[in-house]
């Protein structure tokens, strides 16, 4: 594959050297075409990819140019460091995780609330099943990480805000304990994901019955006074 770090010939003065044709310069070529240089997308997926199967912390610029039929030249090129590529490749499916989840929160808007719980818990692992790679980056090969809690912060504030307003529609009024609510139901989904896509390779039918069924379970067992009192512990601090 042609790549913009392939170079003419040049002799050691740094002239690029005429070929041998009985010592006529031949006439200058036209520009080398672009049609088949990567573009940033197909270097991002390519990227995903090898994040994907070894983690951030071990992909490489020569792992990820051979994914992507390219050199590192052209890497360092288009995102200057590994670390940027890397956080272009999180950024990117950060967005495009996120939008599709909140798409699925607004198709279940008029749904009774455990259809809703239910509709949202399938659509992260319909998503699970059409964009592994993508999730894996999300969740890191181990918790805790950076893009893992960009997930939360992206996520949570939503699912928080849903549980208020069904709360609300009961005449309850929930501050912060429906933040700490929506963060243990989005944990306990994510943690379900991870152990499919990354730690055991289970089912994603499967785990996504588990999940459906824990969140069913949190939300019928929680009890309206226990996120009450949750709230006033935390306003007397």
């Amino acid at each position: 594959m042609v790549t913009v770090d392939d170079e003419a010939p040049k002799d050691h003065g740094g002239s690029v050297r005429p070929h041998d044709h009985g010592g006529d310069v031949p006439p200058v070529s036209p520009g080398r075409s672009t049609r088949n240089r990567p573009t940033d997308d197909e270097l991002l997926d390519a990227a995903c990819e090898v994040i994907a199967e070894v983690g951030a912390e071990r992909a490489t610029m020569t792992a990820i140019a051979e994914r992507g039929g390219t050199t590192r030249v052209t890497l360092y090129a288009h995102f200057g460091s590994r670390d940027a590529l890397v956080s272009r490749v999180i950024t990117r499916e950060l967005e495009t995780f996120t939008s599709f989840m909140f798409r699925i929160y607004d198709e279940s808007e008029d749904m009774p609330y455990g259809a809703r719980a239910r509709h949202a818990v399938q659509g992260l692992f319909d998503y699970a099943r059409r964009h592994p790679a993508g999730l894996r980056v999300l969740m890191g090969h181990t918790q805790g990480g950076d893009s893992n809690r960009r997930l939360y912060a992206a996520l949570e504030p939503r699912i928080a805000a849903r549980l208020r307003a069904n709360y609300a529609e009961q005449g309850a009024h929930i501050g912060a304990g429906a933040d700490t609510l929506a963060s243990l139901l989005l944990g306990m989904s994510l943690d379900v994901a991870h152990r499919a896509l990354i730690v055991d390779g289970a089912g994603i039918d499967e785990a996504c019955d588990i999940a459906i069924t824990a969140t069913l379970a949190v939300l019928r067992d929680v009890r309206v006074e226990q996120l009450r009192a949750l709230d006033a512990s935390l306003d007397q601090r």
